[in-house]
């Protein structure tokens, strides 16, 4: 999946975070794969593949399944992007997920979905394996646009796409349309509703 979204990314660093693990005897849902939550990038996919095999031998996989706390990171780090954004300078952050299980958090993933649609943000959830993800159409938001209870609201935008793994896992053309289907649309309602058009393409030295 990375490897359908890495050449979107200029300078190669991404950052990666996980989420049910026990570490040190405490269970975490947001932890740094690399170790440092201070410096959480990895250079390439290469790096990504490294980090988390290193973290494998230093963590536990642990239940339940919670999407709430790594989104409210995720908002908070998209956020403070806000404020740099303007027509020379465009950013926008895709959050890949890849899990293998139902959240047990829904009403609380839903609330930081709401409040993350108003940002620079799409977010692409990959479902691994054989569980039910039926809950997890209900995050894509397709047929019907996502609430916030506590929030008391709708979303803002859709910027969920749900794909699951097992309908592309032998097609590499079908897993990328359908990893990127929603976020050319994201991507330009977000611009679109802040008045930014896009730059002209940088030329290329020949």
């Amino acid at each position: 999946m990375l490897n359908v979204l890495k050449d979107y990314d200029a300078d190669q660093l991404f950052p990666v975070y996980g989420f049910g693990a026990r570490i040190d005897n405490t269970v975490s849902h947001c932890f740094a794969v690399n170790g440092n939550i201070f410096s959480p990038e990895c250079n390439g996919v290469d790096g990504v593949l490294q980090a988390y095999c290193n973290s494998l031998k230093k963590v536990s996989l642990y239940g339940p399944t919670n999407f709430a706390e790594f989104l409210d990171y995720v908002n908070g780090f998209t956020r403070s992007q806000v404020q740099e954004i303007s027509q020379n300078n465009q950013k926008y952050t895709i959050c890949l997920i890849l899990t293998d299980g139902v959240i047990s958090d829904m009403s609380n993933t839903i609330d930081m979905i709401v409040e993350g649609s108003s940002l620079p943000l799409s977010i692409i959830i990959v479902g691994i394996g054989d569980a039910d993800f039926d809950n997890m159409e209900q995050l894509d938001g397709d047929v019907t646009p996502l609430f916030s209870r506590r929030l008391n609201k709708y979303r803002d935008r859709d910027i969920v796409q749900f794909v699951p793994f097992s309908q592309v896992m032998r097609d590499p053309v079908r897993l990328a349309k359908e990893v990127l289907a929603e976020v050319p649309q994201q991507l330009t309602s977000y611009f679109i509703q802040n008045g930014i058009k896009p730059n002209p393409p940088l030329m290329q030295d020949r």
